[in-house]
């Protein structure tokens, strides 16, 4: 395991007070950040998470939240739930060399979204094209103020699998 690992064993859950489902932003099969080509995602220095090989076109809202960030290349997206929870979506590792070709946003900073919301439409056959690592990147930002993550590598359908459970 990597370096700030927060993953947890299904067999030895810790005590906690909540635990939430995340459901899965983009279609796709998820794995574990282990599998990253990208060492800052193999360290886990943008927190855990998953890394999908995604098969659909949209990023979507797992849950209501507010967009703290997307720079111009609509490449990356940060939002944060009630929770305090502070989610980061990179759409393929080094999508910003991209600088914003293949991707349209559908949301702005400061907004208000609803869970199922489209945030990010994307050409994947360009970013398939184009990058070397293609998968998208899905990582809870503070998950050291977290319990743990729970991930179970599988297929997973946006807004409506969970991809993956935080346990605060």
């Amino acid at each position: 395991m990597a370096l700030f690992s927060c993953l947890l064993d299904p067999k030895k859950l810790p005590a906690h007070r909540k635990r939430i489902d995340i459901r899965s932003p983009v279609s796709g099969t998820a794995a574990c950040l282990d599998e990253s080509s990208e060492a800052a995602f193999q360290q886990r220095l943008l927190g855990e998470g998953a890394l999908i090989s995604v098969s659909g076109f949209h990023v979507i809202a797992p849950f209501d939240c507010i967009v703290e960030a997307l720079p111009s290349t609509v490449s990356r997206i940060r939002i944060k739930d009630r929770h305090g929870l502070r989610m980061q979506i990179q759409c393929g590792v080094q999508s910003q060399t991209l600088y914003g070709a293949g991707f349209k946003g559908h949301v702005k900073v400061g907004q208000k979204v609803l869970a199922g919301q489209v945030l990010i439409e994307f050409d994947l056959r360009k970013i398939k094209h184009a990058m070397e690592d293609p998968r998208f990147t899905v990582t809870i930002l503070n998950s050291d103020k977290t319990k743990g993550i729970l991930l179970e590598p599988k297929k997973v359908t946006a807004n409506e699998d969970i991809l993956f459970s935080v346990f605060i």
